[in-house]
């Protein structure tokens, strides 16, 4: 906790990994609250979609079958919150048979190769 409030004295790049289905668990919603929190104390928040994670991205989803809040809905706070770097690993998106057709926003595509340096870029990450 030392070093996460240390960090909101500097602007530092923070990465948050979504790679769990939208309603398995409460990670996913937990990952994106964590990521909203920091982008309001003016962090640069990036977020890299990866696996199952993916589906967070896909249409329109309704949370209230699951008791919850959409995913979609807080998905749509990262606009609120100028987050605007959202990335996708293509080998997850290509091996669940999705195109960037299918997502509900814009992102940036990112090599399955590349992926480890891209995560090794940043002061911290997040992966629930």
């Amino acid at each position: 906790m030392t070093d996460l409030l240390a960090l909101l004295g500097h602007n530092v790049a923070i990465l948050y990994i979504q790679h769990r289905s939208p309603y398995a668990n409460l990670q996913s919603q937990e990952t994106l609250d964590a990521l909203l929190v920091m982008a309001a104390f003016g962090q640069l928040t990036r977020v890299l979609f990866q696996g199952d994670g993916v589906w967070q991205l896909v249409g329109e989803h309704h949370g209230h079958a699951f008791a919850r809040t959409a995913i979609s809905a807080q998905l749509q706070a990262l606009d609120l919150y100028e987050v605007d770097e959202i990335f996708v690993d293509a080998q997850s998106l290509a091996s669940r048979q999705l195109t960037l057709d299918d997502l509900t926003r814009p992102v940036q595509l990112i090599a399955s190769e590349q992926i480890a340096t891209f995560i090794s870029q940043h002061a911290m990450v997040v992966r629930l």
